[in-house]
């Protein structure tokens, strides 16, 4: 590994030039260890020594530099140069700069008009993930390979690596707008208890809300459901907990609803609306995305016993 460290800071100056573009953006991943070391060194410097980021933080500032975040997330934490412990990041390896005369400069920061892909790029992106949910939700993750993606979206297999580093980093991409659609932030939950009836029109609207997203977005539970085991290990850690963040709302707000309901009774119920929400990708209804949320969301609202 101090190897590895002495490749890299000799090629700093080199993936500065030949990798990053003049406001900052990552072109593109390098195939050699010590490079891509650099590269993250180089990007790990964006970070302050001694700062606790959100994972909102970092995939923030992660987006602004490469599409395919996931993949810098998890290349800083496998070099060791972030860590993360309970939904925080930071620091925990890599170059200190003190600013001596003779150091490559880090990559500028992209403006706010440059943080976020063009359009087209964008778009792209877009098309890539609706094809592979699609292939995905027919074939299975593992008969899927990037080529296909790629026919399907109407890019070339090898220009899917522009914006993914790696076909599971698609499939992280394509769990995360599941949890992005689903996660209706409207609804504020209070450790302290409103009335029972206040906290169980909260739950109502939340069961309501998350019915909609799943039912108009069957094709991308199917692959939520069936797929999940595929993905990575930190990313299906990040994963369980951005749905442990909204079961712990369902079971505050329900807990609120019914004082008199165990922990157990509670936990037990939630868990048991969210399996039968996230089922409507595992079977063909007729119904329409509108009529068949009306009726799950009015099976999970009597199961929980918050009918208003």
């Amino acid at each position: 590994m101090d190897d590895l460290h002495r490749a890299a800071a000799q090629n700093a100056d080199l993936v500065l030039r030949r990798y990053f573009d003049a406001e900052g953006r990552l072109k593109q991943l390098p195939a050699k260890q010590s490079r891509q070391l650099a590269v993250f060194d180089l990007i790990a410097q964006r970070f302050t020594p001694g700062v606790r980021y959100s994972e909102i933080d970092i995939n923030r500032e992660l987006m602004a530099i490469y599409d395919d975040y996931v993949s810098l997330r998890r290349g800083l934490v496998d070099f060791g140069l972030l860590d993360r412990a309970n939904g925080q990041y930071w620091r925990s390896g890599g170059t200190v700069r003190l600013d001596p005369p003779d150091a490559p400069p880090p990559p500028p920061r992209a403006t706010a008009a440059q943080s976020a892909p063009s359009a087209r790029g964008a778009a792209r992106r877009e098309a890539i993930l609706t094809a592979a949910a699609q292939l995905i939700a027919d074939r299975g993750y593992a008969a899927v390979g990037m080529d296909d993606i790629g026919a399907a979206a109407g890019v070339t297999g090898p220009a899917i690596y522009r914006h993914f580093g790696a076909k599971a980093s698609v499939l992280t991409a394509v769990f995360d707008r599941v949890i992005d659609a689903v996660a209706y932030d409207r609804v504020e939950t209070s450790a302290e208890p409103g009335s029972p009836a206040q906290d169980a029109a909260r739950l109502r609207e939340l069961i309501v809300k998350y019915a909609e997203a799943v039912c108009s977005r069957r094709r991308l539970m199917a692959v939520f459901v069936r797929e999940v085991h595929h993905l990575p290990a930190d990313d299906r850690a990040l994963l369980d907990e951005r749905q442990r963040v909204l079961i712990r709302q369902w079971r505050t707000l329900l807990g609120h609803a019914h004082p008199d309901w165990d922990v157990e009774r509670v936990r037990t119920a939630v868990h048991g609306a969210f399996g039968m929400l996230n089922a409507v990708g595992t079977f063909d209804s007729p119904l329409t995305d509108a009529e068949l949320a009306d009726q799950m969301s009015e099976l999970a609202i009597n199961a929980l016993q918050v009918k208003g």
